[in-house]
């Protein structure tokens, strides 16, 4: 058999999923020509199947390094590199495959994905705008156009891409997913509803789908569907942990069994879900091992003094059963995963909250933390997060002393602000400070941030401004939630529309500095 055969049938077998029988036949064709680009090339890409990036990186790198033209291996390396976390890298990847061949669909495509993760989505359109010219059947480059066409707010032709990929491609379950969820932001949810539903039906086992859908029907106060659809957010490859201690917990009796509870999502998330830990710890396990995120492991230790907290995974013969800790209001039963939480569940360090109330005992007026943007790297960030500026008009109301708790990219936004807040950016570099400082403070104004969710579990009172439609746990219409007692929600009517909430904030916070100087 000549090279060429090989290699052909090498690629048969890669695109029948039989990666054993292509790596074999490759191998030997590497082997036996060492300097054979096509061979070290589908090695990498075999290596990439198998999730082994590291691996397919190198062997890529090394076939270019044989065949420096050849625009496929630079196409496939910029997605290798985006998928390792190293964007410029994947962008000038990228960038020389449709140099060197500007025919090439899937070049374009992919470098189109590179350009949209870097938040460049006129850029990005162009690319897929460049791949369906040479492939007007391209569906998976619809697809993208439609994802990208979404963040530049031209939605219905957003969804005409959508409906493009879905026609190429009838079984597109996660075309279906995206157009569903950009029917979401809209707040058209029984379209979304729809397409969700017809992307479960195309792929059972679509986690995404399911997962939307779940969210979508506990947005609307559907817990009973949710709360079990919900979990199969667990296999989705962002969530997905291998090779955990022990058994899953089902549910079943766990008096004397040793427990291994883990963080899986944001510091919000788990801010929100350690009241949970409590009910778990009446079930009478022999122990409760917590894993969470660094920034989070001293505040949970000061408060859960009955829970191991760790930074890694213990050893397996420790642990008899785990379970994801956003997994427990459906493990402990619905009165639980439906009962009002405690007024507080979280106290903040006696020595902080004493330190930040001597530095505010010089401020006689209300006390207001505000927070104004989220992690940048969330999904719906464009959505939750607002510019310091929509803020200004709240620092014109008398009676109010403000500060600045944002941190991240977004703290040196305070200097927008001018001189009427305190920016605290420096004095808040970690939760056990953060929680004594809006321990010390009157009221938090913040977005669905993490530092909302901290508020409301210190029992500070909280006002979360909220999208159009926001996230699932808020629901739809209600200004107050079960979730926190102290919290007040406040909703864009219109979508995008912060000035309508700063608006209805500025009319409370006025109200409520004006009790405060009658005090």
């Amino acid at each position: 058999m000549s090279v060429e055969d090989a290699l052909k049938l090498a690629r048969e077998m890669l695109q029948a999923g039989r990666l054993d029988a292509a790596e074999k036949i490759a191998q030997d064709v590497a082997e036996a020509r060492a300097n054979n680009a096509d061979a070290v090339h589908l090695l990498g890409v075999i290596a990439y199947r198998r999730n082994k990036l590291e691996r397919a990186i190198k062997l890529v790198e090394r076939a270019i390094e044989l065949a420096p033209g050849a625009a496929s291996f630079h196409a496939n390396l910029a997605e290798m590199y985006r998928l390792r976390g190293r964007p410029e890298l994947g962008l000038a990847a990228g960038e020389r495959a449709v140099s060197l061949d500007p025919s090439n669909v899937q070049a374009w495509n992919n470098l189109g994905i590179i350009q949209f993760d870097r938040g460049d989505f006129a850029r990005s359109e162009i690319c897929y705008r460049k791949a369906i010219a040479g492939q007007e059947d391209f569906a998976h480059a619809w697809n993208n156009l439609g994802n990208v066409l979404v963040r530049l707010d031209r939605e219905e032709e957003a969804h005409e891409a959508f409906a493009r990929a879905i026609s190429l491609l009838p079984s597109y379950s996660e075309a279906m997913v995206n157009d569903g969820l950009s029917f979401r932001e809209e707040g058209r949810l029984d379209l979304a509803e729809e397409r969700l539903r017809q992307a479960i039906q195309a792929n059972p086992n679509n986690a995404n789908a399911r997962v939307s859908l779940a969210m979508l029907r506990m947005l609307q106060g559907d817990i009973r569907y949710g709360l079990p659809e919900y979990e199969w957010r667990l296999a989705l490859p962002e969530i997905h942990r291998a090779n955990l201690p022990g058994q899953p917990w089902r549910g079943e009796q766990i008096e004397g069994k040793r427990v291994f509870v883990y963080a899986e999502q944001g510091l919000g998330d788990v801010l929100h879900y350690l009241r949970f830990l409590r009910p778990l710890s009446m079930r009478r396990p022999a122990s409760i091992v917590l894993q969470v995120q660094p920034g989070l492991q001293r505040l949970a230790e000061l408060n859960f003094p009955f829970v191991n907290v760790v930074r890694n995974a213990p050893a397996a013969e420790t642990i008899d059963v785990h379970c994801a800790l956003m997994s427990l209001p459906l493990l402990l039963g619905f009165p639980v995963a439906t009962a009002e939480a405690p007024a507080a569940y979280i106290s903040a360090p006696a020595d902080q909250v004493a330190e930040f109330r001597e530095k505010f005992a010089a401020y006689p007026e209300l006390k207001v933390g505000l927070v104004w943007a989220g992690n940048a790297s969330h999904k719906y960030d464009h959505n939750r997060s607002m510019s310091a500026e929509y803020l200004l008009p709240l620092l014109k109301l008398p009676g109010c002393r403000f500060f600045s708790l944002q941190i991240g990219s977004k703290a040196a936004d305070a200097q927008l602000l001018k001189e009427g807040v305190i920016d605290l950016s420096k004095d808040v570099s970690n939760m056990m400070a953060t929680a004594g400082a809006i321990a010390a403070l009157d009221l938090v104004i913040a977005v669905d941030t993490s530092l909302a969710h901290l508020a409301g579990a210190l029992g500070t009172p909280v006002w979360t401004l909220l999208s159009y439609v926001p996230d699932w746990r808020w629901g739809l219409a209600e200004e107050t939630t079960r979730l926190y007692r102290s919290m007040r929600l406040f909703r864009q009517p219109h979508r995008r529309d912060w000035p309508a909430v700063i608006a209805a904030v500025s009319d409370a916070l006025a109200e409520k500095a004006a009790a405060h100087s009658r005090v």
